[in-house]
């Protein structure tokens, strides 16, 4: 049997596993839930698993062959050493796997392994620049304390101006009222909220009314865009200054975030060649990242 590749980009909302021959060829291709070892590493490894175990089912892979195949784990969450520990220690059918970020999977996907940055705009955030071989991360300390320019800091803007509007500490918009609305105009509604310890994927989930609003040039919309496009340029201008010429932006957030962006970004921007999941088949098959057999 050829050479058997398997590629996770584990994100924060969900992960993406895509099974490849030796060739290149997509044997199978299948989504689970946050791969994010932050979450729980129990939960995380079983949405892992069951993606790959999706993928070995697309590509009819009997299950005695499941110790031959190699992955490769781009995880967010999994750049201090703990995480990776976690991750590292968890038993599976699969044979070696390399682990990284999503981060750095998603850069050697998007210029196919050869040098340049990547910006991720999604649940979180970070900055990725590979050159000779050495990666440089900007960002990507995880929610709240970093992850700037995410859809989980946006969401918690959303909710922190919302909650001042209904105090009556901070002016109202339509935003802010709409989202009161889904709170019952209650402040106890949102201590409840956050007392049990949501994920960053359900602050992320009002970043959509964020920039909704934000097209109906809602004031406090707008103010939270621009607050977060202030964080994003300076994420931008680091790697630029550690000497990026072709950025990538990629994530849920980085479409409707992109047209705020100053002008003077556009000569650094391009599109990606491939996807963090294409990345993380390079760590495979190239044997980048941390292992374990």
């Amino acid at each position: 049997m050829t050479a058997l590749y398997i590629g996770v980009d584990g994100g924060g909302t969900f992960c993406r596993a895509r099974l490849v021959d030796g060739e290149g060829t997509v044997l199978g291709e299948a989504v689970a839930g946050s791969g994010n070892p932050r979450i729980g590493i129990e939960a995380a490894w079983q949405n892992i698993i069951n993606a790959c175990l999706e993928a070995c089912h697309q590509g009819n892979i009997p299950t005695e062959k499941y110790s031959k195949i190699t992955l490769g784990l781009g995880l967010a969450g999994a750049n201090q050493p703990l995480e990776q520990e976690l991750v590292i220690s968890q038993s599976s059918p699969f044979g070696r796997r390399y682990l990284l970020t999503d981060a750095h999977s998603a850069c050697l996907g998007a210029f196919n392994g050869e040098e340049g940055a990547l910006l991720i705009l999604g649940t979180g955030s970070c900055g990725v620049f590979y050159q000779n071989e050495v990666f440089q991360i900007v960002g990507g300390w995880g929610f709240p304390l970093s992850d700037q320019g995410s859809g989980a800091r946006i969401g918690l803007s959303a909710l922190e101006y919302s909650l001042a509007a209904l105090d009556g500490t901070s002016a109202s918009s339509p935003m802010t009222d709409s989202i009161n609305a889904e709170f019952s105009l209650s402040p106890e509604e949102y201590v409840l909220f956050q007392n049990r310890h949501p994920l960053p994927k359900e602050y992320g989930a009002f970043a959509i009314q964020v920039f909704e609003f934000a097209q109906q040039k809602d004031p406090i919309a707008l103010r939270i865009v621009q607050e977060q496009v202030a964080w994003v340029s300076r994420y931008l201008d680091c790697l630029i200054a550690k000497g990026a010429s072709q950025i990538v932006l990629v994530g849920g957030v980085s479409d409707v975030i992109r047209p705020y962006l100053s002008e003077r970004y556009l000569a650094y921007l391009c599109e990606p060649k491939g996807d963090a999941m294409s990345g993380a088949i390079l760590m495979a098959q190239q044997q980048i990242g941390r292992k374990a057999i």
